[in-house]
């Protein structure tokens, strides 16, 4: 019994009681969406097309995917809030 509930747990991406992998755009767009409020924060002179632009020289490839399957990369909040904050006028 414990060795069929290994299995489907693993089939089914738990990490643990709290944690499961998940991945797609019905999972990113919430974390994105958070990032660019954070961004907006720091700046809120920041365009659409800035902040586009920000995260996507902000990312970062993963090694071993293929561009295909991972577009731009990985968001990196920290540093896109950073580029934010340095772009501010005050």
């Amino acid at each position: 019994m414990r060795q069929l509930i290994t299995i489907k747990l693993r089939e089914g991406n738990v990490i643990n009681g709290n944690y499961k992998y998940v991945d797609g755009t019905s999972f990113a767009s919430p974390i994105v969406a958070s990032i660019v409020a954070c961004m907006l924060e720091a700046n809120p002179a920041l365009t659409p097309q800035r902040v586009k632009r920000i995260l996507i020289d902000t990312a970062e490839r993963v090694p071993g995917v293929e561009i295909e399957r991972q577009g731009w990369g990985v968001v990196v909040p920290r540093k896109a809030v950073e580029v934010a904050l340095a772009l501010r006028v005050i």
